[in-house]
């Protein structure tokens, strides 16, 4: 399987849900919020961003019933692949 691609930002998204992961010990999934603040990119950017990795399979955006984005995760069988 060919290496797939990611942007900087889809690399530094990856590499702070790792860092958040071992942070709980994942017992919690990380905060749309706080991914936001974090990363303080274009909020717009970022959803595409998240989009793209969530259709490569990398990890999943946890939602409300309404459709809005809650929290983050890295995909467990994706987690020790994800070395940044």
């Amino acid at each position: 399987m060919a290496p797939k691609r990611l942007s900087r930002l889809q690399r530094r998204i990856l590499a702070w849900l790792d860092q958040e992961e071992r942070r709980t010990r994942g017992t919690m999934a990380a905060s749309h919020q706080a991914l936001v603040q974090a990363m303080g990119a274009d909020k717009g950017n970022l959803s595409h961003s998240l989009a793209n990795l969530e259709a490569k399979g990398l990890m999943r955006v946890n939602r409300t019933p309404g459709g809005k984005a809650e929290s983050v995760e890295l995909i467990p069988a994706r987690q020790r692949l994800v070395k940044l």
